[in-house]
């Protein structure tokens, strides 16, 4: 079978799930996240983490709750878990986060720009890594990307209109209508943006999202020290760096 069947029964099963008629909104809401971050989870390498829940810095800072969470499994710590299966993330460790609309609109894109926001505003530190017992300088921060998931959409022209004053949204995808990418300069001003034909939307949100992983590469190296710093009144973590 060719991939573009593949993504096609793919994209099939989402819709299916996520058309499930619910009647409350809460359960509704929650079943779709848990139909994102499953298919996340259908193809990501096991080197990244999907879920829910909050994201929070060494400085005490704690974003909104967020739909989705991508977010690096094999360097950076895991701190708390809720019954209700919220993670709790530090800042370092986050590749992208997504909220999970009905409908991809004006109101829902304001909405999702100031919950993105509310986790790339919060203190990042940048520690070197030992990698085969060599010492690696700190890199540079990496980009916490951001989107909005749906099934609907208002018209690309729409989006651009709003985009342009929502700088944190980087790509989105709307099941029924199209993926959009937003290009943007350093600065985070608007450029262009570009958007997949009707009948490859999750094929060209599947490729997106590798692209944009495959960039970031990994993300910088996380320094625990500024969170012993915060949390503990006595003990200290010694600092030879």
């Amino acid at each position: 079978m060719e991939i573009k069947s593949l993504m096609k029964c793919k994209q099939r099963d989402l819709e299916n799930k996520l058309n499930v008629p619910l009647d409350h909104p809460t359960t509704k809401g929650d079943h779709r996240e848990a139909a994102w971050i499953d298919f996340f989870r259908s193809f990501l390498p096991s080197k990244y983490a999907i879920d829910k829940g909050f994201v929070f810095d060494a400085k005490g800072g704690i974003s909104e709750q967020i739909d989705i969470i991508i977010y690096d499994a094999l360097y950076t710590p895991l701190i708390y878990t809720t019954d209700a299966g919220e993670k709790y993330i530090t800042a370092e460790s986050v590749y992208a986060v997504f909220d999970s609309k009905p409908k991809i609109d004006k109101s829902t894109l304001e909405y999702t720009n100031k919950k993105i926001e509310s986790v790339t505003n919060l203190y990042r530190s940048n520690r070197g890594v030992v990698v085969a017992g060599r010492e690696n300088p700190p890199r540079e921060l990496t980009p916490i990307y951001g989107g909005i998931l749906a099934l609907d959409s208002v018209t690309p022209e729409t989006i651009i209109e709003h985009v342009k004053n929502y700088s944190s949204i980087d790509f989105g995808c709307s099941i029924h209508d199209f993926t959009f990418h937003v290009r943007r300069d350093d600065n985070r001003h608007y450029l262009s943006m570009i958007t997949s034909a009707k009948d490859e939307t999750i094929l060209a949100f599947y490729y997106l999202i590798l692209e944009m992983l495959y960039k970031i590469g990994t993300v910088a190296g996380l320094d625990i020290r500024d969170y012993a710093d915060t949390t503990l009144t006595q003990f200290k973590i010694e600092r030879g760096d």
